[in-house]
């Protein structure tokens, strides 16, 4: 079939086939109106408001513990943003678990730190649905736990908090937002029952989605209904962002706002929150997000960038001796490895790179700072991790936690070299998602890549899971020339030619198999998405040379 050239409206049609979409619903679709559920569809959700409005009214000492990832400091923030508001900040506690020490997920020592400091309220965002014995610690302590959380619950049910706010404890139609949707769920329906005492103006909460929807984007939840809705909406919101912090950090890598994309936000500023945690403390990411001062906002970019580029280094070491390891090994589905010398802190990075790579579920392991076996799990589509968690023998673990693509774990050391077993046997006791082994693609003329069609494109964005971004074929295509580039020439860019028609063609982290495929002169076939140049026009990603 020979490649062909698409006119705006030609290649229009052929996506609201390809995504799916009728006359009826695609208006809906690329536009979705602004609107919500009846957020009281939670069922503690007229409890967890009313706690929250008394311990305000009191004056109570009111803890938040959030995750340390890319959707839990985003939850912490706007819950800041809520007190802040409001006027009432001094009595605002925040912890964020070290990820190193600590793990993911409540550990006593918060509890115990919140606790020293009089927190009778404690408000976690993006944890704690597993934490079954710690809410309950906390409880006895005297303090109520309103638990804002999105992760699968174990098959024991919800910890006995004082309110739950979770999708699964309620009929709230969204069943799969992030923990920072969660947590602008509750925001929003503490502002509809007490906006007027606090004399907060409607639609004051729009300005929130900026992070609400990052951290949808980031977190990598079904990018339908509502949250569909908060991605886009989260896009136009960053665009106007208030958060000084955030305009330093997309100014210095040279993102302009006002062409903002889902991959500036996956491929900038979400690696730098994430090696935050990674390689130094939560607490620099909650701070950029917050901060008003312009010289810590910029104090803060340059120690992000620092981090995030050891981070880097860090993580291709630790993939590069994980390749070494697997060379000589038969895989299973399901592949674990590890190394007690490999930092926890990174090792969901490892574990993507690696998933990619072998196009197998891994869970990569190290060992932590408190001498526990801690690690990081990444799913193929057709493996569900937090499933997989609770089919696992009793105890086998010693905590787990996640959703369906991604997860962490710690597990003593005597049982760490029976995981790969357990968890393989593990699969048949888990419902299967069958997996496409064919992506689909269009096939398309290199005389398609244009301006006009890359706008047609980004109607039907953001994209993400379950609204995948479209993947073009170009086939029998001359490789014009080959450059690398990046600090340490990782990347590749060529030139690639169909007739009159030439596009640059790029590559983040070539793999040596994709570049053995490509010698200048030589015709080949590609599969690529549309993006933006960095000088303006119009270039293609490749995915895949066949």
């Amino acid at each position: 079939m020979q490649n062909t050239r698409f006119s705006p409206s030609e290649l229009n049609e052929i996506l609201v086939e390809y995504f799916g979409l009728t006359e009826k619903n695609i208006d809906s679709f690329v536009s979705p109106e602004y609107h919500f559920g009846d957020f009281f569809l939670f069922k503690d959700m007229e409890k967890a408001v009313g706690r929250l409005y008394r311990a305000i009214k009191n004056n109570e000492n009111i803890g938040i513990y959030g995750d340390y990832d890319c959707d839990g400091i985003p939850a912490v923030v706007i819950l800041v943003d809520l007190f802040k508001k409001i006027g009432n900040i001094e009595n605002i506690h925040i912890y964020i678990p070290d990820r190193h020490d600590e793990g993911y997920g409540l550990s006593q020592r918060g509890i115990d730190e919140l606790f020293k400091k009089g927190v009778s309220l404690m408000i976690t965002v993006d944890l704690g649905i597993t934490a079954i014995d710690h809410v309950k610690n906390a409880q006895e302590k005297g303090i109520d736990v309103i638990l804002t959380d999105h992760h699968e619950p174990l098959n024991t049910g919800f910890p006995e908090a004082y309110c739950v706010i979770h999708p699964r404890n309620g009929t709230y139609p969204n069943q799969d937002p992030c923990g920072a949707g969660v947590a602008f769920y509750f925001i929003s329906a503490f502002l509809e029952k007490y906006r007027g005492e606090f004399d907060i103006q409607i639609g004051w909460e729009k300005w929130l989605l900026d992070l609400v929807g990052f951290a949808t984007l980031a977190d990598m939840v079904p990018l339908v209904g509502e949250n569909r809705m908060l991605a886009k909406y989260g896009l136009v919101v960053m665009n106007q962002t208030k958060r000084l912090g955030l305009k330093t950090l997309f100014l210095k890598n040279n993102i302009n706002l006002n062409y903002l994309t889902e991959n500036d936000l996956t491929f900038t500023l979400a690696p730098r929150l994430n090696a935050a945690s990674r390689m130094d403390t939560p607490m620099l990411a909650f701070e950029l997000l917050s901060t008003n001062d312009e010289t810590v906002a910029l104090t803060i970019v340059k120690k992000l960038d620092q981090i995030n580029n050891e981070r880097k280094l860090l993580v291709a070491r630790i993939v590069k001796s994980a390749h070494i390891n697997l060379d000589n090994r038969e895989l299973p589905e399901i592949v674990v490895v590890g190394n007690p010398d490999w930092r926890p802190a990174v090792l969901g990075l490892v574990a993507n790179k690696l998933q990619e790579f072998y196009n197998k579920s891994f869970f990569v392991w190290g060992e932590g700072g408190d001498g526990s076996i801690k690690g990081s799990c990444r799913m193929v589509s057709r493996h569900h991790a937090a499933l997989l968690f609770q089919a696992l023998p009793k105890d086998f673990m010693l905590h787990a936690g996640g959703h369906k693509a991604a997860g962490g774990f710690s597990i003593t050391k005597e049982k760490i070299h029976f995981l790969e077993n357990a968890l393989n046997s593990s699969i048949s006791n888990v419902s299967h998602i069958e997996e496409s082994l064919e992506e689909k693609t269009i096939i398309l003329s290199l005389g398609s890549v244009t301006i006009k069609n890359l706008e047609v494109i980004r109607k039907f964005a953001p994209f993400g899971v379950e609204n995948l971004e479209p993947i073009f074929l170009f086939k029998n295509v001359e490789v014009q020339n080959i450059k690398m580039f990046g600090k340490n020439k990782e990347h590749l860019e060529c030139i690639m030619r169909e007739g009159s028609y030439s596009v640059i063609a790029f590559n983040f982290f070539t793999s040596k198999d994709l570049l053995s495929k490509l010698s200048i002169g030589s015709i080949v076939s590609f599969t690529g998405v549309f993006e933006s140049g960095y000088r303006g026009g119009v270039r293609i990603r490749i995915k895949e040379v066949l």
